[in-house]
């Protein structure tokens, strides 16, 4: 199962798998209040930037974080022949795994009640994975 929070959400026993998906460390939180985190399954701070400014719509930054999540933030082909992506795809493909056995949690900086959030938009993509 994959569940959603928030920072500002209490922690309980049924969270199971905490994971923060922010691009930085939340002030103000310990480490211990999450099992992981994961800032590649956030969005570019450039994505990020464009959509707080109102410079490309929710619909347009969805399509845009999916695409960083499938297809990568950049190719490191010249480095590394066989990643395409800097790992978010199999992080994806990973947390689905993990998710048929156990609970997991996605937890981001936006408020409790933020109905635009990219921890939705990752919590579908996870479940939908094949």
């Amino acid at each position: 199962m994959i569940k959603t929070k928030s920072t500002e959400d209490n922690i309980t026993n049924r969270d199971g798998l905490r994971i923060y998906v922010t691009r930085y460390w939340p002030r103000g939180h310990a480490r211990e209040e999450c099992d992981e985190w994961i800032p590649s399954l956030a969005p570019s701070e450039g994505l990020l930037k464009r959509f707080q400014k109102d410079e490309i719509t929710w619909r347009e930054f969805e399509r845009q974080y999916k695409k960083e999540m499938m297809k990568g933030l950049s190719d490191e082909s010249d480095i590394n022949p066989r990643m395409k992506n800097s790992g978010q795809k199999y992080f994806v493909r990973f947390l689905k795994r993990i998710a048929e056995d156990k609970t997991v949690t996605l937890i981001c900086t936006c408020p409790p009640d933020a109905e635009r959030c990219h921890r939705y938009i990752l919590q579908k993509l996870i479940e939908s994975k094949k």
